[in-house]
């Protein structure tokens, strides 16, 4: 069936339009997914300046309306969009880590529509069934706030498997914010949290961490998650780590990642760790997680808002004013 869908446009230099789109028919091996909630991402902001050719939105959640031939998946599946368009076929993901396909060309909201629609089309691999007892606007955070957090915490595991006393996490943003909610469950005993603004650091108290003290000094810790992709962060990550101990590089930035050609630098026995998304391997593992942390990283860091309000929501997300704006389906349940 063919379906009206209203999607949004990033027209480059913060502007964005909207348009009334007519779908066709759903492609073989899709799901059309009536988008319930999409999550911005700090990401989204090159986006909005830059401009994009598809529709941007890659933290999506909602329910399957339509179904292309040979999909199993029922009409009125609730699910998650995992971003990467995964083969399903090569060695790697035959191991379950299909963030690691060798053929991996597209993601979703950046080379392929996203969920900044009140529509869209996926490839069905590509769904990940929401369980009854978690609601969508939990179900979001597994994508990228808890699901790439958790991910880069069990790549750390593997250097350090006893767990560390104390980790440092540099940027209490979303992502920042879900490592400092699920380090515990990893094997981490407390955690300090840096970031230059207040209210982000505050929430980083709330949600257990303490706020860190001094960062001119080196040696720190065995831990430290660098979450803002700041050169000042990063320098501030390779000066605290301790030798034997760890850099878990998430921050992104249109900057290249560099390591000081210091004597202390070249002297320091330590893992950098660079992690992307997650395997669909640990989505029911993340279940776990977000029932027990969900709810609370929901609560203080998103706020629902309409597709026709997503450009006053980029305004007040690029200003700091929101931590995570999401957009809400008036339909979602």
């Amino acid at each position: 069936m063919t379906t009206t869908s209203v999607r949004a446009r990033f027209l480059g230099d913060g502007r964005i339009d909207f348009e009334r789109a007519t779908l066709g028919p759903v492609a073989n091996g899709q799901v059309r997914v009536r988008v319930d909630v999409c999550a911005l991402c700090g990401s989204d902001k090159r986006l909005l300046r830059s401009g994009s050719p598809v529709v941007p939105g890659h933290e999506i959640a909602g329910t399957v309306v339509d179904v292309g031939a040979d999909v199993t998946v029922p009409v009125g599946t609730r699910g998650i969009v995992y971003i990467p368009v995964f083969c399903g076929t090569c060695r790697r993901c035959a191991a379950g880590r299909t963030n690691q396909c060798l053929h991996l060309r597209e993601l979703i909201g950046w080379q392929r529509d996203g969920g900044f629609a009140e529509h869209v089309d996926v490839p069905a691999r590509c769904l990940l069934p929401v369980p009854d007892d978690v609601p969508l606007d939990t179900a979001v955070l597994g994508l990228d706030t808890v699901g790439t957090a958790a991910h880069a915490l069990r790549l750390w595991q593997r250097t350090q498997p006893d767990g560390v006393d104390r980790a440092l996490v540099i940027g209490a943003g979303p992502l920042g914010l879900g490592v400092v909610a699920v380090a515990g469950a990893f094997g981490v005993g407390e955690v300090d949290a840096f970031d230059p603004h207040e209210g982000r650091l505050a929430t980083a108290v709330d949600l257990g961490a303490r706020a860190a003290g001094d960062l001119a000094a080196e040696n720190q810790y065995d831990l430290v998650v660098e979450v803002s992709g700041a050169a000042a962060a990063r320098e501030t990550a390779q000066r605290v780590v301790a030798p034997g101990g760890a850099v878990i590089a998430l921050g992104e930035s249109d900057e290249p990642y560099t390591m000081p050609a210091t004597p202390r630098w070249r002297r320091t026995d330590c893992y950098t760790v660079r992690s992307f998304y997650f395997p669909t391997s640990e989505v029911e593992a993340n279940w776990d997680l977000l029932r027990d942390h969900g709810a609370a990283l929901r609560d203080r860091l998103t706020v629902p808002v309409t597709l026709a309000e997503l450009p006053d929501a980029f305004a007040r997300f690029v200003a700091g004013d929101y931590f995570k704006p999401c957009i809400v389906s008036e339909d979602a349940p």
